[in-house]
């Protein structure tokens, strides 16, 4: 499965770069030491940085769910500036092929932030361990931070076998037959 979730990195790499790039600033804010740097590296962790895990609870759910917020928060609107206006308007090359190719574009990066929107798997164990099993964040925290966790945990094995990737392909292509 290594070399299809590789594959699904490289062909969604805006995506995985930006997400790579929210990930070290989360590291910096946090003060987490990153190990490998480097966003689109051939191995498990591409379009991820390498860094140390959070011990604390808010930092591991920052580390966990900030850099994918932050990419649905970018890749959301993209998605549907480029979207709506080749489904809904009908924008064909024969309109504009400049616009054409623009909203193609945005639709295309847009999707690719989506695609990535979730964190390393050990990223999701951290935070349910650091949450749940350690109860190193209070009851009120708990409480807020038990659905998000719950999506982070299962969409990070989701993108770890690429199904996100499969999904949002499967998606657009059925939009446009």
């Amino acid at each position: 499965m290594t070399a299809l979730y590789i594959a699904s990195k490289i062909l969604t790499f805006p995506g995985a770069y930006l997400r790579g790039f929210w990930e070290q600033l989360t590291c910096k804010i946090l003060g987490l030491p990153v190990e490998t740097p480097g966003y689109l590296r051939i191995d498990e962790a591409c379009g991820h940085v390498e860094h140390g895990l959070a011990q604390k609870g808010f930092s591991a759910y920052l580390m966990a769910t900030g850099p994918g917020f932050m990419n649905l928060m970018t890749g959301f609107p993209m998605f549907l500036a480029g979207f709506i206006n080749l489904k809904y308007m009908g924008i064909r090359p024969s309109d504009s092929i400049g616009l054409f190719v623009l909203y193609v574009l945005l639709t295309y990066v847009g999707v690719s932030l989506l695609c990535n929107v979730f964190p390393l798997v050990e990223d999701a164990m951290n935070l349910h361990d650091v949450a749940f099993s350690q109860k190193k964040m209070n009851f009120i925290g708990r409480f807020l931070a038990f659905i998000p966790t719950m999506i982070t945990y299962a969409g990070a094995y989701l993108e770890k076998y690429a199904v996100t990737v499969i999904l949002w392909i499967v998606f657009i292509v059925l939009s446009f037959v």
